[in-house]
């Protein structure tokens, strides 16, 4: 404040209303400053300060959650978030956005790596907010990817096997790796062996598991080997069976020797199955519908049987059932019936 001096005794009188004035103030301004309190303001509260997502494969990625909350009684005004490393990344609200007191904004952090080591950022956050900008940490590891798969069993013997017929072994691929494995081929190599329900272009998720078979079916009698081989441009190198097998004459046992003139015989026939099989068993009974008793045990590679073991006399009954290669039977034949005539 300016006075005008237009006197002597103004100017007495401006010295002592300035000194009065300058008294005044100070006082007055001491007296406001010890009863003022916190000033009205934005503030912002982060849920944690560093994350640390700890390993993940190279191609993957892990996410935890970062809350900022206004704890201030004022607006909060968030401008912009910034990361350092491009191996992390924020999602959530756009900015620039307006927080309100007591409110929170939820982002999403990701660490998704593209190479192996360690990693770090600093994300940092602006506002109008005292302190700003702020700055969390984040930290993680990434693993180099590993892709395996496994092969059960890794080697398959399927014996004696006769000529022309079919043998099947099933084995198990399981992805045991980090990532998805596609199968980009299968081959089958080896006389005789081959392969079914696997095709180019299946993908396997990590743990994921499925079943294929192999089949062994001789066309020439002796020793064979083999190989099916799965192929993926995941493996460094294809993940293989060992196959290997025996393939037998398939000559029908020989019928019994010729009975004597007296000793009658029952000549049974009957149709092939529609199925591949080993052989046939035949069974008699005594007893119709029931109570049937094998007449050998090696399936017959034949179409016919005599029985020679009958008694002149006696009615027997007679079914057959088809053997596969596992000797798995079917179900009986209808029922056929012999009266033995009476010598």
């Amino acid at each position: 404040m300016f006075f005008r001096r237009s006197s002597a005794s103004a100017v007495r009188g401006y010295a002592s209303v300035a000194c009065l004035v300058g008294v005044s103030f100070f006082f007055a301004g001491c007296g406001a400053y010890n009863s003022q309190t916190t000033a009205a303001g934005p503030a912002l509260t982060v849920s944690a300060s560093s994350f640390n997502f700890n390993t993940v494969v190279v191609g993957q990625s892990a996410t935890q959650t970062l809350q900022l909350t206004n704890s201030g009684n004022a607006p909060l005004q968030i401008s912009s978030i910034s990361l350092s490393n491009k191996e992390f990344a924020i999602s959530g609200p756009s900015l620039p956005c307006t927080v309100l007191p007591a409110t929170s904004l939820d982002y999403t952090l990701a660490f998704a790596p593209t190479t192996p080591g360690n990693a770090s950022a600093s994300l940092t956050i602006t506002s109008n907010a005292p302190q700003s900008p702020a700055a969390v940490s984040l930290a993680g590891i990434a693993e180099a990817v590993v892709a395996t798969l496994q092969v059960t069993p890794a080697s398959i013997n399927f014996g004696n096997e006769n000529l022309q017929s079919t043998a099947t072994q099933n084995v198990t691929l399981q992805n045991t790796g980090d990532v998805n494995i596609t199968i980009n081929g299968v081959t089958a190599a080896g006389a005789g062996f081959g392969y079914s329900n696997l095709s180019p272009g299946f993908s396997l998720s990590p743990n994921q598991q499925v079943i294929f078979q192999v089949w062994f079916r001789p066309q020439t009698s002796g020793a064979a080997l083999g190989t099916v081989s799965i192929l993926s441009a995941n493996l460094a190198s294809p993940e293989t069976v060992s196959l290997s097998g025996d393939g037998v004459s398939s000559t029908p046992t020989p019928p019994p020797a010729p009975s004597p003139a007296a000793q009658p015989t029952v000549q049974l026939t009957w149709n092939a199955s529609s199925s591949v099989v080993a052989g046939y068993r035949v069974y008699r009974s005594t007893t119709s519908g029931s109570l049937y008793s094998p007449l050998f045990s090696t399936p017959l590679n034949a179409l016919t049987y005599n029985d020679a073991t009958v008694t002149s006399g006696d009615t027997y009954y007679y079914v057959v059932t088809a053997v596969d290669s596992n000797g798995v039977e079917s179900l009986y034949s209808n029922q056929a019936t012999a009266n033995v005539p009476a010598s």
